[in-house]
């Protein structure tokens, strides 16, 4: 056999045949490798979102525990009924999980016409919203303006709105903010001498059964009350009961004789057209001093303490009279307490996050500080928003279009016309405050001031003197216009943002305390299955509204029976659920069934007949505080078809929601665990 020569086998080469097969085989491998590249992305960025989210809902938690003064009483669900205008009412029956928009549609410019509100306003986290009894310590006053001779000075005790920014319902009669003190005492009427000496935190409910129920109100402290009850009514015949949330009532500046007396027929909300009043549920009335709200042009006055002034609608900015700082409430057989004032309020946006930030000293001295916010990609009017629409600019909103809407430009504490460069399109969805003084720091014009990193969820405060002896100076637009060179350092700066992907940190409870009903529960009620015969129920199950499925209360007693006697259950927790199988109730509703703890109990002990039996069940209270965290980077086109915007966009993009919870247990105000 012959062998070529080896000089000839070392020329030998590859052919174009082998050639052509090897890059076939690589372009196919690395089409393969590639398609891996952009899902291997989306679940880095997923994974990464997922930690922020759990990041976002630890730390609320946290605060909410370190601060239970600020725990809302309640997060009630608000729908909006058009009586000529679109009016947020309190929705109890609505599903803690029901994110879509109570209406039917959603126009091409992004609004649901039965709310009048853009969708993002009315669905997700925002359908849970409305605020009850946010409890601040009046604190110590000071002047919020940079010429204390002027006789209306911003002075008195500043109060931000701990979910702020509140809803600007523009259009809207009546009065959605309410301030009040704490709940007063009620003194037990048994003869005509309980009225004397009524203490200026009491009051008296006589002749509950009947027509001529009534309230009294201490002669001391004229002026208005927050009352809520529910009463029965007479309406052709048939007997219905009212829930009357928070009316508002006035007592004259000089009642006679040492108190005064308002029958419950008088209360407003209570009787319609037509109607007369059967009674009022005893246990379901509380009364409350309310803090009357005056023109913010309007001094203080020492003769009139229970006043305040709502600073800033679009921040959620309250100052209350200077008087009330210092002063306590001494009340019989408890220690004396500092005043406090409970805010009740709807959240403008829950997608509208907030930080606070206390300003350290930079090392060395001169150097821009760099903040953190908690979320690394911010929202920018240049991008459009989930349904493809761009968000107002500032110059929009100044314009004409200063309606609550998709952005945060419309929230601010002055405007470009007022402080120039006060909102630099730079820092758009962006704004800081000086929580001291309620001023809003100037972004300035080219970012002087301040640089907002939208990609990284960084903050930068230049010193805008370059002196490094006096700390880091920043210009602090006031309430008034006047803008000051403020040191920052030491300060705590709130800072509110957007993220980019629809992020929203939204809290929610069900009511602290709970009070009985006679018939079908509203809003922090209870019923006691077999205590209204039309209504019916199991005779071991208490009911409670729909929005209250799935968290949990705590009972304090339940004299319950079994078919050996009866029997005490106290101390007790339970979740609230819509329990499967037979029920009786007239309306599905869900509930706690005592047999959870008890399955020997047959029902509830009832001493006088089954209307007395909601009085063997006391002191129900919601101890269910949920943090939830929301973000959505999907998207979807409005069209001119508004009934397909809500049927296929909306419902379909809603499905991409991811949500983080968290829930922690809150008794009385205190962490119980």
């Amino acid at each position: 056999m012959h062998n070529p020569p080896a000089f000839r086998r070392s020329l030998r080469g590859t052919t174009l045949v082998e050639v052509l097969v090897v890059i076939v085989v690589f372009l196919i491998g690395i089409l393969a490798i590639a398609q891996i590249f952009p899902g291997g992305i989306k679940i880095l960025a997923r994974t990464r979102n997922m930690s922020m989210a759990q990041a976002l809902a630890r730390a609320e938690v946290e605060s909410l525990k370190s601060n239970p003064g600020l725990v809302p009483e309640a997060v009630l669900p608000i729908t909006y009924v058009n009586a000529g205008y679109f009016d947020p009412q309190t929705d109890p029956n609505r599903l803690i999980n029901e994110y879509s928009p109570a209406g039917t549609s959603i126009t091409s410019a992004g609004i649901v016409p039965e709310a009048g509100r853009d969708w993002q306003l009315v669905s997700g986290p925002n359908s849970f919203r409305r605020i009850i009894g946010e409890t601040h310590v009046i604190s110590s006053p000071r002047a919020l303006t940079t010429d204390p001779t002027s006789a209306t000075a911003p002075y008195g005790s500043l109060l931000l709105l701990e979910r702020g920014p509140m809803a600007r319902d523009i259009g809207v009669p009546t009065d959605t903010v309410h301030v009040y003190g704490r709940d007063m005492s009620y003194r037990l009427v048994r003869e005509a001498t309980d009225y004397t000496g009524l203490r200026e935190y009491e009051y008296l409910v006589n002749n509950p059964t009947s027509s001529a129920a009534e309230i009294s109100f201490p002669a001391a402290t004229a002026g208005e009350y927050r009352v809520s009850l529910t009463a029965m009514v007479n309406n052709s015949g048939n007997i219905t009961r009212r829930q009357v949330f928070r009316a508002t009532v006035a007592i004259p500046a000089t009642p006679v004789p040492g108190y005064f007396t308002l029958p419950v027929a008088s209360v407003p909300g209570v009787l319609g057209g037509g109607e007369t009043l059967v009674g009022v549920e005893l246990t379901s009335v509380k009364v409350a001093r309310r803090f009357v709200r005056i023109p913010n042009a309007t001094a203080f006055t020492a003769n009139a303490p229970f006043t305040y002034k709502l600073l800033n609608d679009r921040i959620g900015m309250l100052l209350i009279n200077p008087v009330m700082a210092g002063r306590y409430e001494e009340r019989a057989g408890q220690t004396r307490r500092p005043y406090v004032a409970r805010v009740d309020y709807d959240v403008r946006d829950w997608r509208i996050l907030h930080e606070d930030f206390r300003i350290t000293q930079s090392a060395p001295a001169g150097l821009a500080k760099v903040i953190r916010l908690p979320i690394s990609a911010i929202k920018t009017n240049t991008l459009g928003a989930a349904d493809g629409r761009r968000g107002l600019s500032h110059t929009a909103v100044l314009g004409g279009s200063d309606v609550p809407n998709d952005s945060m430009e419309d929230v601010f504490v002055v405007d470009n016309n007022t402080v120039a460069n006060a909102n630099a399109d730079l820092s758009d969805n962006f704004i800081a405050i000086d929580v001291a003084t309620g001023g809003q720091i100037v972004e300035g014009a080219n970012s002087a001031a301040m640089k907002v990193d939208k990609n990284s969820g960084t903050v930068t405060f230049f010193d805008v003197d370059n002196d490094s002896t006096n700390g880091l100076t920043q210009l602090v637009a006031m309430l008034d216009g006047t803008v000051v060179p403020t040191n920052i350092t030491g300060r705590v700066i709130r800072c509110y943002f957007m993220g980019k992907d629809e992020w929203a940190v939204q809290v929610t409870r069900n009511p602290s305390s709970y009070s009985p009903t006679l018939g079908l529960p509203g809003a922090g009620q209870f019923y006691v299955g077999g205590s209204n015969g039309t209504v019916a129920g199991l005779p071991t199950r208490i009911y409670f509204p729909r929005m209250d499925t799935n968290r949990k209360v705590s009972v304090g007693k339940i004299r319950y029976t079994t078919a050996v006697g009866t029997g005490i259950l106290e101390g007790a927790e339970f979740s609230i659920q819509q329990r499967p199988g037979a029920d009786t109730i007239s309306v599905p509703t869900p509930s706690l069934d005592i047999r959870d703890l008890i399955p020997a109990a047959t029902g509830i002990v009832a001493d006088q007949g089954p209307a007395s039996l909601p009085y063997s069940v006391s002191e129900v209270q919601g101890v269910s505080v949920l943090v939830r965290v929301f973000f959505n980077n999907a998207k979807f086109g409005l069209t001119t078809n508004a009934t397909t915007n809500l049927t296929a966009g909306f419902n379909q993009w809603s499905q991409q929601w991811n949500i983080t919870t968290k829930e922690t247990y809150l008794h009385q105000g205190e962490s119980a665990r």
